[in-house]
């Protein structure tokens, strides 16, 4: 957002008050940092050191200037040393060929010397989701994206209820939801001394709590870990005055997969769509476990229509549908909900 203060300098890890301190005078006397080099050049590199500077780059504070977060830590070897030895020629009172015709120290800040600056060899930027660890580690929240706009249009087919809508679900109503997981406290019960968790989770509208009692807790603990991307299959319920949801299954959204079935015009009638419909049940497996969603394409004038089936005609085995479809003369295939 150009010229917005998005987070304060004191929100990032490692970044100590007197290297905010040191970053705040140089701009207010020198103005805008064109680049790491100039920034390098005009602060006390011993007092922001590598740490701190690494830490501004990971969590996003020079993407206006080098969007290229990788590029910018590999830069960062050679410039830090060009930027120590700038000091040590300011020290001395020695100057460069670059330095020639200024008379004073602020013409030496505010001139082009860091276009001279040494950078490493070009190398790709890191993958969206490292940058997303990052800014997690250093700021304790994401800023450039959210791990979950990715899965926004497979949460809009497939969770048409979101967090924000909770409160407007009856207490019992099962549903299922995209989510990712913020905070897992794992918990003894009193009676048997059974493991089970209460979780925070929260997808791209709001945030809810979570209790897995100890039978689920057995089946889906692996996935019980912060930061987590998962469809949840769960119950509406009601705890001290405060909605939270009973999870009963859960599945990686990077491991879900869900079955296609092209219709044609012709299949489009009600005997087609039955026994399309029996099919699917016929492999639905038990009630709240784990399923795999079942969508259609159906062919219209030029274009195709997309359809979601309702949830009860989810299936269980995702291959074993889809070669039962296909006996059955329906074209169908398994794909990934979400793409890498």
């Amino acid at each position: 957002i150009s010229n917005s203060i998005l987070f304060g300098f004191s929100a990032i890890r490692n970044l100590g008050h007197g290297a905010i301190n040191c970053i705040l005078k140089a701009r207010e006397t020198g103005g805008e940092f064109k680049a790491l080099a100039d920034l390098c050049d005009r602060v006390d590199l011993r007092t922001l050191n590598r740490r701190g500077l690494e830490a501004l780059i990971y969590c996003g504070a020079f993407d206006s200037i080098q969007p290229n977060r990788q590029q910018l830590i590999k830069d960062l070897e050679p410039v830090i040393s060009w930027g120590q030895d700038r000091a040590k020629d300011r020290e001395s009172g020695q100057l460069n060929i670059f330095d020639f015709g200024n008379t004073n120290s602020e013409q030496d800040q505010n001139n082009n010397a860091w276009e001279s600056a040494p950078t490493a060899p070009a190398v790709s930027d890191f993958s969206r989701q490292e940058k997303l660890n990052w800014e997690k580690e250093l700021l304790g929240f994401y800023v450039s994206d959210h791990p979950l706009k990715s899965a926004r249009p497979v949460a809009q087919v497939l969770s048409p209820v979101s967090l924000a809508e909770l409160g407007d679900q009856k207490k019992g109503t099962t549903l299922s939801a995209i989510v990712m997981l913020t905070e897992v406290k794992p918990h003894l019960t009193k009676k048997n001394n059974e493991r089970m968790a209460f979780v925070q989770m929260e997808d791209l509208t709001g945030q809810a709590e979570g209790v897995v009692f100890p039978k689920t807790y057995e089946k889906i603990s692996s996935l019980l870990q912060a930061d987590s991307r998962l469809i949840i299959w769960a119950k509406v319920d009601e705890r001290d005055e405060k909605i939270q949801l009973i999870i009963e299954d859960a599945e990686l959204i990077e491991s879900l997969r869900k079955v296609v079935v092209k219709l044609t015009s012709q299949q489009v009638t009600t005997s087609h769509l039955n026994q399309l419909k029996s099919i699917l049940q016929k492999h639905s497996g038990k009630k709240h476990q784990a399923k795999i969603p079942v969508l259609a394409t159906v062919a219209a004038p030029q274009q195709y229509q997309f359809v979601r089936f309702d949830s009860k005609y989810w299936v269980q085995d995702d291959q074993v549908t889809v070669n039962a479809l296909k006996a059955s003369g329906f074209d169908a295939r398994t794909d990934p909900v979400i793409r890498s």
